[in-house]
């Protein structure tokens, strides 16, 4: 049953943050109906996107750096998780860039696998919510309802029931759609 892959894409500067914390026990959730994988962007070399239009005749991004790995990754997952802190109302400048670098597989290469984020902030979560659910759209993921967890000091949102609640609820939501 492990054939299936779930990819969490992590856009969080920090390796033990509340964002990973989440993260960690969402993944454990999946584990077993899925071979989990968990992508730190931080640690990849991903430029932004230069807006040359490369793109747009042809089902690939000109700029050679980690994310011609993550395209590979992207398309073999049946399940694809992004996570990010907030900054500013927003979601993280690593997880915009690597969002903006797969423009071109908005044309349906990722159509059909099942999408959803995990949102970590102090309070408002503010267009962090709009942006994961624009960008799901637009690459026409399945698309699953969001986590959002509240918390400031590491180890907070461990403290969120309502966040932890929720990714028990959608991990089985998860796991029942992949069955379809």
């Amino acid at each position: 049953m492990k054939n299936k892959k779930a990819l969490f894409i992590m856009g969080s500067p920090r390796k033990n943050g509340n964002t990973k914390l989440l993260t960690d026990k969402f993944a454990e959730l999946l584990e077993d109906n899925f071979e989990i994988e968990k992508i730190f962007l931080s640690e990849h070399d991903i430029s932004p996107c230069k807006e040359c239009y490369h793109c747009i005749d042809k089902d690939e991004c000109s700029i050679e750096d980690d994310m011609q790995e993550l395209y590979g990754k992207l398309k073999e997952s049946q399940v694809i998780i992004l996570s990010s802190p907030i900054f500013m109302g927003g979601i993280s400048a690593t997880l915009r860039a690597f969002m903006e670098r797969t423009w071109h597989l908005r044309k349906g290469q990722l159509a059909g696998k099942i999408g959803s984020y995990i949102l970590v902030g102090r309070r408002d979560l503010g267009a962090g919510i709009n942006e994961m659910e624009e960008y799901l759209s637009r690459l026409q993921l399945n698309k699953v309802a969001g986590v959002f967890g509240f918390g400031f000091h590491k180890g907070d949102v461990l403290k969120d029931e309502e966040a932890l609640k929720n990714i028990q609820r959608i991990s089985k939501q998860i796991i029942s759609l992949n069955q379809i």
